[in-house]
C-alpha cells in the first residue's frame, strides 16, 4: 500500500512536468527546495511559540513519555545522570531503545552538548523525553511552514504564468527533460513527506511493520538526508 502511494506521487509529478514543460518543471522543483530551506530557517521561531505554551508543551511531554524507550531495555537507568553515563553505555542504551529516526542521534547530541542544562534537566529519562518532544515539535513546525510557503510561492508562480500566457517551452527534448525533472521533483517531495514518519512511529509504533515491509517506504525513511537537518532542541 505504501509503495503504491509512492508510485502515485511519482506518476503525478512526472505528468505535471510533461504537461507544463521543462522550464516550468525546473522552476517548480526549485520552489519546492527553496520553500523547504526557508521553512527550516523559520523552525526555531515557530516551534518556540508552541514551547512557550506550558499547557501544550507539558501535555506533549506527558503524552510521548520518551523515558519509556529506556525502560524497555534498562529501566533502572532512567534516573541516571546523563552526562555521567559513559559513551559506550549511552550508545548501548540508544541502540537498544529502538527509537524512530532521528531520535537516537538527537538524544546523543543533546546529552553531549548539555542542551538542557539551563533547564535543570540532568537524568537520562528526562533527556530522552525532552529531546523526542522537541524533535516532534520541530518536524511538525517545519512541515506546516513548508506547506504555507510552498502554496504561497506556487500561487505566485501560477499567477505570473497565467499573466504572460504561459512559460516558454523547449523545442527539442522538452518531454524527456520535463519528465526527468518531474521524477526528481517527486523524489524531493517524498523525502519531505516522509519527515512525518518519526512522529507517526512515536505515536503508533506498529506502523513500523508496514513501513519495513515496503521497499520504497523503507528507502525514503532510512535514507532520508532531510531527517538529519531537523533541529534537536
Amino acid at each position: 500500500m505504501i509503495d503504491v502511494a509512492i508510485l502515485i506521487v511519482f506518476i503525478l509529478c512526472i505528468l505535471a512536468g510533461y504537461y507544463r514543460g521543462t522550464i516550468y518543471a525546473a522552476i517548480n522543483i526549485g520552489i519546492t527546495v527553496l520553500s523547504f530551506f526557508l521553512a527550516l530557517l523559520m523552525v526555531p521561531a515557530a516551534a518556540g511559540i508552541v514551547k512557550k505554551s506550558d499547557t501544550l508543551y507539558k501535555g506533549m511531554l506527558y503524552y510521548f513519555e520518551g523515558y519509556e524507550y529506556i525502560s524497555a531495555s534498562s529501566v533502572e537507568r532512567v534516573h541516571d545522570i546523563a552526562t555521567a553515563t559513559p559513551d559506550e553505555e549511552l550508545d548501548y542504551l540508544i541502540e537498544n531503545a529502538n527509537m524512530p529516526l532521528p531520535f537516537g542521534k538527537a538524544v546523543w547530541k543533546n546529552i553531549h552538548g548539555l542542551a538542557y542544562a539551563k533547564k535543570g534537566i540532568v537524568t537520562l529519562g528526562d533527556y530522552f523525553n525532552q529531546t523526542i518532544v522537541d524533535v516532534v515539535i520541530n518536524i511538525l513546525s517545519l512541515l506546516l511552514l513548508f506547506i504555507i510557503i510552498r502554496l504561497a510561492i506556487g500561487w505566485a508562480l501560477s499567477a505570473a504564468d497565467f499573466s504572460v500566457g504561459g512559460l516558454p517551452v523547449m523545442k527539442r527534448y522538452d518531454a524527456l527533460f520535463s519528465c526527468g525533472i518531474g521524477f526528481l521533483h517527486g523524489v524531493v517531495l517524498l523525502y519531505i513527506i516522509f519527515l512525518i514518519v518519526p512522529v507517526v512511529l512515536a505515536v503508533v509504533p506498529r506502523i513500523g511493520n508496514y513501513l519495513e515491509a515496503s521497499k520504497l517506504g523503507g528507502f525514503f525513511y532510512h535514507m532520508n538526508p532531510l531527517l538529519w537537518m531537523i533541529p534537536t532542541t
